[in-house]
């Protein structure tokens, strides 16, 4: 098979969730045999900013660091900055050094890498395959930050559209998402290959981890990773603010993005703010497992206008830390269908405080129940999203299979 390249502007050390998914995936297609390399960009997400090399090799795997800006992520301009010299890096790099005996599997992060990709591949030949994990610039629209009749998103579509119809195949994460570019950008043969969860995620007994962190008498409702836009958070501060002065109900909110900061804003307010809430930032991969298994339940939140065009990655993670999984979103998706079928965990609509916060009263009441729903979100992870059978498939893929 052709030398594989990864190429993706997060990688480890940096935190960042697609980062540490082609981690994972990069280092088991290297231990299977397979020839792979990584290109990323230089760091500049929360906790990653510190002096990396150019070159080195991280489990088995060589990493080389294109050259980019590091403005600091909670800058939108900066973050949008260093997108913008990531993919001239990329561009460059490509139209240099790529070769006819390479697959190159790019990631839409940044979006439009898989179009620097696709002019380069177009003048050098080689093999092309996109892993769709944000698809832009349809998120902007579902933000409202674009309108889609817009000159701007037409011509961005437009160059997206083209640069996925250049490659020779494309990777979706839901079934949703896969449709989506069926229907609307005119793919044929998408593939839909779910997210490895990252550090093979242990499933721990509930309550070691909370002892670690002297929460044992609680009832522990879990945050954990990128909160942002995407992520609608005025239904938790509602059901937090309801259930105050509840004494054995904690809710831990950690992570990072512009809705975790206006949560905690809100969260903080008045005299004492809300007791019943602890705030921290993105865990390191070491002890994302310990973080996980702290929780009783996890939740996930997502607007239905996100539903086609993102999939929260911390939702495998949780399946396969063990725990039920707290659905707060709109939309009838993968993650929906997986809870109604499997009874791994709860569903509820934006909005919906007062009946989430008369759930929690009773699963914080029924601990067998909460045991018995997570035992189910393990075993729907080794079902459907154990990483054997995903990285399998993406070396399908890249092997034309």
């Amino acid at each position: 098979m052709n030398e594989i390249l990864i190429i993706n502007q997060q990688y480890a050390p940096e935190t960042a969730a697609t980062g540490q998914v082609f981690q994972a995936l990069a280092e088991e297609l290297a231990a299977r045999g397979e020839t792979v390399s990584v290109i990323c960009g230089r760091p500049f997400y929360p906790g990653g900013t510190a002096r990396v090399a150019e070159r080195e090799v991280i489990g088995g795997v060589s990493v080389r660091r294109l050259w980019n800006t590091t403005y600091p992520k909670s800058s939108v301009k900066g973050k949008l900055f260093n997108q913008l010299t990531f993919m001239l890096s990329v561009l460059i790099f490509a139209l240099s050094s790529i070769k006819k005996n390479q697959t190159a599997l790019v990631t839409t992060a940044p979006p439009l890498c898989v179009v620097c990709l696709a002019i380069a591949r177009r003048l050098r030949g080689f093999d092309l395959v996109l892993s769709v994990q944000d698809l832009y610039p349809d998120i902007l629209a579902a933000a409202g930050r674009l309108r889609p009749n817009s000159v701007i998103y037409r011509l961005l579509r437009r160059a997206m559209a083209w640069g996925m119809q250049t490659c020779r195949g494309v990777a979706a994460i839901s079934t949703d998402m896969a449709r989506h570019l069926r229907l609307f950008y005119g793919l044929s043969g998408v593939s839909m290959i779910p997210n490895p969860s990252v550090n093979s995620i242990r499933s721990i007994p509930f309550g070691m981890a909370k002892a670690e962190r002297g929460w044992v008498d609680k009832f522990v409702v879990q945050y954990s990773g990128n909160f942002g836009e995407a992520h609608e958070y005025k239904t938790l501060l509602s059901v937090m603010r309801k259930l105050r002065d509840h004494p054995g109900i904690l809710f831990h909110i950690a992570g990072g993005g512009a809705h975790y900061e206006l949560l905690k804003k809100e969260s903080l307010e008045g005299n004492d703010g809300l007791p019943n809430v602890v705030f921290e930032g993105y865990a390191e991969l070491s002890a994302l497992d310990r973080r996980l298994s702290a929780a009783d339940i996890s939740l996930v939140i997502f607007d239905a206008a996100f539903r086609d065009v993102l999939l929260p990655s911390k939702y495998v993670g949780i399946l396969a830390s063990g725990r039920p999984v707290l659905l707060i979103s709109g939309a009838v998706s993968d993650i929906s269908r997986d809870l109604r079928r499997e009874g791994a965990g709860l569903h509820f609509d934006h909005g919906e405080s007062d009946a989430i916060a008369n759930a929690l009263v009773e699963l914080a009441d029924h601990p067998s129940r909460v045991h018995s729903m997570g035992a189910k979100a393990r075993a729907l992870y080794e079902r459907s999203y154990l990483n054997d059978s995903i990285f399998t498939s993406y070396q399908r893929l890249l092997r034309g299979v």
